[in-house]
């Protein structure tokens, strides 16, 4: 049996900011390969990333990807912002390969997975985590075809008169150390870390929060609560980066990474007694309240070089209403630690969150910008407010008042506004917008992170001369790799 796991190009909203593969997939990968879950072992598995292929094929048709392939399952992953083109691209599987199973998956699939089986985007929607629930459709559609589908927990299809069924939610993977190692094998790693320069290898090392920020969708998808890789096996997926495909800075993608601090400290210890030390650096996630001077010095001596603080907006009351009551002065100790201890900021913050003033988050940026101090890796790194999930929607609906100004799907990127409030207008947002705007001469916020536009990720990969910025395009707020 043939399986090809895609992750669909993001929309233009997005910006340019691929460095590194889609970790779920290549995830599934390996644990079908190697059955962890159900029968599976010996699956003739592929990773395909469409966002890479359109980097080097600009003007490739959406069925290009898939030549060359007989397959007899397409899973396909994606975000809010790809979910259109994951979409198109299962439609050219149907087209092209129509006996082909084709299932959506992640983030922008779970949430709206009966409309799109009801409308025939796809033939299943796998909700939530994958790994378990994907390998037992395999297993199922390869010894049985479609027929005890309704065994398989947390999916969503169509059965065989018509009726579309929800099957109940699959069981969580609790000891994350069951999963074997990601399939890095099927990746084209060398692309990654040439576009990434060696500087944009990730691991994930958690799932989940334990908090429950209104605004987030973590909770949605991961549910609250987290669950942690040993230091063991952390350390094996880093090694693996370091001395077999050759990055040289590490991403850990985690929701917070020093939620759990003695695991925290473990891992630390470990990158120290590894032999690792100095051959990379590395990056997380923390919340504010969580830091202090010790943790810094332990990060930092460990090779931390940067965390990415989620300090949304400088408004108490509000973050309280939403669930993350983090005072500002809170939010000063932190930094102060990391400056101290010499590691970089990136602060997050949240733009248009309902309630808040156009003043108020001018007042964040201009706070933040003054706050943080020389170090090259401090940055300013904000976001448009978006209900990436239905449920996140109603939770937020339930605490503060807004309007969702546009349905578009490709637009649930962070990197435009969709949301108004009475607090602030959507020409207010645009204005916001415009004056963060990094090519802007008149651009008033100096610190504001950016991307690598398209033409200079391709002259990386050897494609064109010359790194000229794109034309037309949204400008996009998240960082570029340094």
């Amino acid at each position: 049996m043939q399986v090809l796991l895609v992750n669909a190009r993001r929309s233009a909203y997005s910006g340019e900011s691929i460095s590194a593969p889609q970790l779920g997939l290549l995830s599934l990968a390996a644990v079908l390969r190697e059955g962890t879950f159900h029968d599976t072992a010996g699956t003739d598995v592929h990773f395909i990333d469409d966002q890479l292929f359109v980097l080097q094929r600009p003007l490739a048709t959406p069925n290009e990807p898939l030549r060359g392939y007989n397959p007899d399952i397409v899973g396909i992953q994606v975000l809010t912002s790809s979910l259109k083109n994951g979409v198109k691209l299962a439609s050219e599987v149907k087209h092209h390969h129509p006996n082909a199973l084709t299932v959506l998956g992640g983030v922008g699939a779970t949430p709206l997975a009966r409309q799109l089986v009801e409308d025939g985007s796809a033939d299943v929607v796998v909700k939530g985590e994958g790994e378990v629930t994907f390998s037992h459709l395999v297993h199922e559609f390869g010894n049985n075809g479609r027929k005890n589908f309704h065994k398989v927990r947390g999916i969503v299809f169509r059965d065989d008169e018509g009726k579309v069924v929800e099957t109940p939610a699959a069981p969580q993977v609790m000891r994350l150390d069951k999963l074997p190692m990601p399939a890095r094998d099927l990746a084209d790693m060398e692309r990654y870390r040439t576009i990434s320069r060696g500087r944009a290898g990730n691991v994930v090392t958690a799932r989940g929060c334990s908090y429950a920020c209104a605004y987030c969708y973590s909770k949605h998808q991961w549910g609250v609560g987290q669950r942690r890789h040993s230091a063991g096996r952390v350390l094996a997926e880093i090694r693996e980066l370091v001395e077999v495909h050759g990055f040289d800075r590490i991403r850990i993608e985690d929701d917070d990474f020093v939620e759990d601090v003695p695991r925290m400290q473990e891992l630390c210890q470990a990158i120290e007694d590894s032999g690792l030390q100095g051959k990379f650096e590395w990056e997380a996630k923390a919340r504010p309240d969580l830091i202090d001077d010790d943790m810094a010095k332990m990060l930092r001596k460990s090779g931390c070089f940067r965390l990415l603080v989620g300090v949304e907006t400088l408004d108490w009351s509000l973050l309280k209403r939403l669930g993350r009551p983090v005072k500002v002065a809170v939010t000063e100790r932190a930094l102060d630690s990391l400056g101290k201890a010499g590691i970089g900021t990136q602060a997050t913050m949240i733009l248009g969150i309902p309630g808040e003033t156009d003043e108020a988050m001018r007042s964040t940026i201009t706070w933040l910008q003054a706050r943080l101090g020389d170090n090259p890796h401090d940055i300013v790194s904000p976001c448009f407010f978006v209900p990436f999930h239905a449920d996140l929607e109603k939770d937020m609906a339930k605490r503060v008042e807004f309007t969702v100004e546009t349905s578009d799907t490709d637009c649930y990127t962070g990197h435009v506004p969709v949301t108004s409030s009475p607090a602030a207008s959507i020409d207010e947002l645009w204005k916001l917008y415009d004056d963060m705007t990094p090519t802007r001469k008149d651009g008033q916020y100096k610190r504001i992170a950016f991307l690598a536009n398209l033409k200079t990720v391709q002259t990386r990969l050897g494609l064109m001369d010359g790194g000229a910025p794109m034309a037309k395009e949204p400008a996009a707020l998240v960082p570029e790799v340094q």
